[in-house]
């Protein structure tokens, strides 16, 4: 008898959208496990780093004059006299392929919800999956930056908000191939200035017991 695959819901969105709110709702409604920053902890571990030298690293691609400049940095005089050694400097494919491999290890273990980390694409075959991208207009996201993440102003979360957006689309074109806006990677959009927490919710908790193939959530 085959066994089948474990259920999971992962979730795309924009920064300030509300998606890993939303996630962690769906995750307790339904009893399911939560992915999200253990994903990095665990990714932390294999490369043997800690959390925070690659939280900065969070679904972004670095430039290519980022690059170049970390090339040089290791053979310029003041790098090797350093009496504080620099954390190691882990290249971009390095470090989405230990995420690529702990989402795996993870997802494995059971039904869970996974915000992030192009899910979506990356067990795609190995899960049962419902694709979701959230994604909201810029006045709402604004609004959150500023109420639950600090940004001090309307004009520093605007430019959070275009900083973000274009390293997550880079990101997901480098790990994907395809457009991180493309309909045909997910199920279902919602607009979550439109649909709000309550009704989203409830939308993806049906759908997920319609696509699971069996009862998830009471």
């Amino acid at each position: 008898m085959t066994t089948p695959l474990p259920f999971q819901i992962t979730i795309a969105r924009q920064p300030g959208s509300g998606g890993a709110e939303l996630g962690r709702r769906i995750a307790c409604r339904m009893g399911l496990g939560y992915l999200d920053r253990q994903i990095l902890q665990h990714a932390a571990e294999e490369l043997k780093m800690t959390e925070a030298d690659l939280a900065h690293r969070e679904e972004r691609i670095k430039s290519f004059w980022i690059r170049l400049i970390e090339t040089f940095s290791t053979t310029c005089p003041e790098y090797i006299i350093s009496t504080t050694p620099p954390p190691p400097i882990i290249s971009d494919d390095k470090l989405i392929e230990a995420e690529k491999r702990v989402l795996l290890q993870l997802a494995a273990q059971g039904s869970c919800v996974i915000v992030g980390r192009c899910g979506f694409h990356v067990l795609g075959g190995q899960a049962r999956l419902l694709n979701i991208f959230i994604h909201a207009p810029r006045r709402f996201r604004i609004e959150r930056l500023i109420k639950f993440y600090g940004a001090d102003s309307e004009t520093i979360a605007s430019q959070l908000i275009d900083s973000m957006d274009l390293d997550r689309k880079r990101y997901v074109e480098r790990l994907t191939k395809k457009s991180w806006y493309d309909a045909r990677n997910y199920h279902l959009s919602i607009d979550m200035s439109q649909m709000g927490f309550d009704a989203a919710e409830e939308t993806i908790v049906s759908l997920a017991n319609r696509i699971g193939g069996q009862k998830l959530a009471p």
